[in-house]
């Protein structure tokens, strides 16, 4: 099957079930993951993924997170990063704790118990970032702390990663030491902060005056995409990347320009995309006889990361409501966890069935944040 009847049936798909989700009073990034599950690999399998439909699908999680980052004010952000850290650090560390016993306990050896942690101590801040947006809650104080909490988690989950595979003499790609990769990071951003500051500006400015057609969106995916390359080169998730690419453009008088023709290609062919990928990637096969274990796991998932992170929120003077939205807006693990589960099995840690396990249990604390957020916050309003 081509790149273009994959594409085909996707859309049509993620309209149809977008549509769906919306109609019946659900988040629509919802329907758009039911999208992949329904017409890929677990059900139909009319569309599987491929390395096509992956780097459009990394576009778009680049789009989606530039765009979140326009609409983030950096003085809120700032305001609130003691408590972001904290629940970034809690809501690491209690999965990690958990997931190294329960691997334990299922017979797994030590490095794969402390891989297992590594996996689900991670955080996809992009599945809840879309359904803060679509409710308006962005801005709100537990918005801003999700947005703060999941760019540290992200953070930490590199660092962890990058010393485990580091003292067990795992090898992948570009791994260096905890120290090396702990200064490339700070460099990273110390550089950002000065680009951001004085060259920005002006390669904005320059790039606007050109009035080339549709350069407002040129810019919005040139920048997104540069930001998630450069952050990924230094060891920083790519998303983290792109998020502060549209925290440092917010302040240009161009941002609202930019934002709304980034968002027009965005969600009008990449994003949707990003987001039928997810469930493209879940699969079925040889999961049989797993299925306790699979239950336990994502029990586990969702409650350690919700009980880490409200217990993170509340300690720093966060209300018990704010601290459960924080808990659940957390819980969502998607893409980073995929990424790191997926460096498992290049580096022979995990087999291609302990992938699957993983990616199961990934994909429904995916598919649970997002409702389970939006009916904490609609009961909110009422």
């Amino acid at each position: 099957m081509t790149i273009y009847q994959n594409l085909i049936i996707l859309f049509i798909a993620t309209i149809i079930f977008g549509w769906g989700a919306h109609r019946f009073g659900m988040p629509i990034v919802v329907g758009q993951l039911l999208a992949g599950i329904i017409i890929g690999p677990s059900v139909f399998k009319l569309v599987s993924i491929s390395h096509e439909l992956n780097s459009i699908a990394e576009i778009g999680v680049l789009l989606l997170m530039f765009i979140v980052g326009i609409e983030t004010d950096i003085k809120q952000l700032l305001s609130h990063i003691k408590t972001s850290l904290t629940v970034a650090l809690l809501g690491a560390l209690l999965p990690l704790g958990t997931f190294f016993l329960l691997a334990q306990i299922f017979h797994y050896n030590t490095v794969q118990s402390i891989f297992w942690g590594i996996v689900f101590s991670a955080t996809s801040v992009s599945i809840t970032a879309e359904v803060l947006s679509e409710y308006n809650q962005l801005k709100t104080k537990s918005g801003v702390t999700i947005l703060g909490a999941a760019v540290g988690d992200d953070i930490l989950a590199v660092l962890i990663l990058t010393g485990f595979m580091s003292s067990f003499g795992l090898k992948n790609q570009g791994t260096v030491g905890v120290p090396q990769q702990l200064m490339i990071a700070i460099l990273f951003f110390i550089l950002f902060w000065l680009f951001s500051r004085y060259i920005l500006p002006k390669i904005v400015q320059y790039l606007w005056q050109t009035k080339l057609p549709a350069i407002a969106g040129l810019i919005g995916v040139l920048l997104a995409i540069t930001s998630g390359y450069f952050a990924e080169k230094s060891g920083v998730s790519a998303v983290v990347g792109a998020f502060f690419a549209g925290v440092a453009l917010a302040r240009a008088n161009q941002a609202k320009e930019i934002m709304a023709h980034t968002m027009t290609i965005g969600y009008g062919f990449f994003i949707p995309i990003f987001f039928a990928s997810i469930g493209l990637k879940m699969t079925l096969t040889g999961l049989g006889d797993k299925w306790f274990l699979l239950i336990i796991m994502t029990i586990a998932a969702i409650v350690t990361k919700w009980a880490g992170s409200s217990l993170g929120a509340k300690i720093t003077g966060m209300s018990t409501y704010e601290s459960h939205i924080i808990g659940l807006g957390m819980v969502s693990r998607g893409e980073m966890a995929l990424i790191i589960a997926d460096i498992g099995l290049s580096t022979h840690l995990i087999t291609n069935g302990d992938y699957s396990e993983l990616a199961v249990v990934i994909l429904a604390s995916t598919l649970f944040a997002p409702i389970a957020l939006r009916r904490s916050l609609l009961k909110s309003s009422k």
